[in-house]
């Protein structure tokens, strides 16, 4: 029987306790003491959350590699505690070692601080390590005493906190530690991070910890958004570490009887009872969920899913503005599946049938490394995408020979391609290749006062938002099922825009629409061909 996420997830966490070497955990849990909601002082004992983002410091230890975690987290799961606990051990108890740890605001800078001081505080005397002071901004671990300073200097070791916006890490300065909070929330975020990784030798005694949770695509989360994405592909060194809400056991709310319970279960949503499933949640992790959505984000579901997301791609939901609504775009996670071919570029999820008819959408691009130039196939009798291709490197030219090669194999499919920009080039080499199955956009003629139809498809201010909620109709008919995951990840950044040309919807700035333009122009050429194969 196949295990779903939540069992896995479960089995993780055993594994974590029964395989990995405990220590700093040791100090951590047996030293250190934090503030509980309730205004207790309690020994730190690591949540579920904290075990896994533990797993991948261990994994990168035993690696011999620097320790670089990224972590997209929902709300109150202790992650922050977690990484100020692994610094203060670090620098309070290895000699010569500089931490920073940055906030987004005053207020959650202060209330690190003060974490820190609780730790130290409640330490011991004999691991106590000599503080020479400490104030809001900073603890600095030596001899208080001038006179016996040179001779027993102490740990030479120190903690910054500071807020970003606030900070500046100058040229010489080395650090050992570093913690950024809530990093999706800064304002120049890139900017600073860039200061602080030339700050950081590539050692495998310096840690990283970036963590947040998100803050959308764009604007002042678009460069925590980059960097989680950037870790999913491999094209940095961290490792993402993502914590959604039904990790915390709290996260839960009982019923009064079996009779409550029963009548609740009749209750459920589709986005329920998919969830239910998929991450194995109890009916309890669901009642505690409604309770959240009205008592925590004043019922937003919306507002929930940001702030406790269940899956990367709801944390980074752009806001109400999206076109495409958000329930139609999670429902095509279950057409999405890996290739059974690439050749050539081209991912091949079916292969031609003989009897089938297809349509290939195209949205060309400059090919000088910008935007991508892409094209989207969907067969005519399932409405699913069976090829998919982009490049933001392939010249205009080059593009076109792409597609007809492409839509040959498939049965000589109906070529719908924008022709705004860079797609006039690509219909005249279509034209000079000898290509004839291109599609051809009714449109009114204002010279001549008559309907007509040109090759290719113009995008314009009449001609986009008809393609596009045809589109979201096919989507909620579920005729069209989507196999490209970045397609599918490309909905959740197209909103609603005021940016001129771009007739009033787009990619979110810093995003891009290519490959969901593609396969909303393929979806168009299906409504001009025929249900059913016909051979002449």
């Amino acid at each position: 029987m196949k295990k779903s996420e939540g069992n896995k997830l479960a089995d993780e966490l055993v594994e974590i306790d029964r395989e990995y070497d405990r220590e700093p955990r040791d100090f951590i849990e047996e030293h250190l003491y934090i503030k509980t909601k309730d205004q207790l002082v309690i020994p730190l004992s690591l949540n579920h959350a904290q075990k896994l983002i533990y797993k991948k410091i261990q994994e990168s230890r035993s690696s011999k590699k620097p320790i670089r975690i990224i972590i997209l987290k929902a709300r109150q799961e202790g992650v922050s505690t977690l990484c100020e606990a692994l610094i203060f051990e670090r620098t309070g108890r290895w000699p010569n070692t500089n931490s920073l740890i940055v906030a987004h605001e005053p207020e959650s800078t202060e209330a690190i601080f003060a974490m820190s001081k609780l730790f130290y505080d409640m330490l011991e005397p004999a691991y106590k390590p000599m503080r020479r002071y400490d104030n809001k901004k900073q603890m600095i671990f030596e001899n208080p005493d001038d006179k016996t300073r040179a001779i027993d200097p102490g740990m030479r070791s120190r903690m910054v906190i500071a807020t970003a916006g606030k900070v500046k890490v100058g040229r010489g300065l080395t650090l050992h530690c570093f913690h950024g909070s809530e990093v999706a929330f800064w304002k120049q975020g890139k900017e600073l991070m860039i200061s602080v990784f030339q700050a950081i030798p590539d050692n495998p005694n310096t840690m990283v910890f970036l963590e947040s949770t998100a803050n959308g695509l764009s604007g002042d989360g678009e460069y925590f958004y980059n960097i989680v994405q950037d870790a999913i592909a491999g094209r940095n060194d961290f490792m993402l570490v993502f914590l959604p809400w039904h990790l915390m056991p709290e996260y839960s709310s009982s019923f009064l009887s079996e009779e409550e319970k029963d009548k609740f279960a009749e209750t459920l949503d589709i986005y329920e009872r998919d969830n239910r499933a998929r991450f194995n949640l109890t009916l309890e992790q669901l009642n505690w969920r409604r309770w959240a959505i009205k008592n925590k984000c004043g019922g937003d579901i919306e507002k929930f899913k940001q702030e406790y997301p269940i899956t990367i791609e709801e944390a980074f939901i752009a806001s109400s503005n999206t076109v495409i609504p958000k329930e139609l775009i999670e429902s095509q996670r279950k057409y999405i599946r890996q290739p059974v071919q690439e050749l050539d570029g081209v991912i091949f999820y079916e292969h031609m049938k003989s009897d089938h008819y297809y349509s290939l959408g195209a949205d060309p691009a400059e090919g000088i490394g910008q935007d991508d130039s892409a094209l989207t196939v969907i067969d005519r009798m399932t409405g699913r995408e069976v090829a998919h291709f982009a490049s933001n490197q392939i010249p205009p030219d080059l593009f076109a020979r792409k597609i007809m090669k492409t839509a040959e194999y498939f049965n000589n499919a109906l070529v719908v391609l924008e022709i705004n920009n860079h797609g006039l080039a690509v219909l005249n080499e279509l034209s000079r290749l000898g290509y004839m199955m291109i599609f051809r956009q009714r449109y009114y003629d204002k010279i001549s006062k008559e309907w007509t139809r040109r090759l290719g498809w113009k995008t314009t201010k009449t001609s986009k938002p008809f393609m596009v909620d045809e589109f979201i109709r096919a989507l909620r008919e579920e005729e069209v099922g989507l196999s490209t995951a970045a397609t599918v990840g490309q909905m959740f950044a197209f909103v609603h825009t005021s940016e001129p040309n771009r007739h009033s919807m787009g990619a979110e700035t810093g995003q891009r629409d290519d490959r969901l333009i593609s396969a909303m122009l393929a979806w168009q050429g299906l409504q001009d061909l025929p249900a059913k194969f016909i051979r002449w």
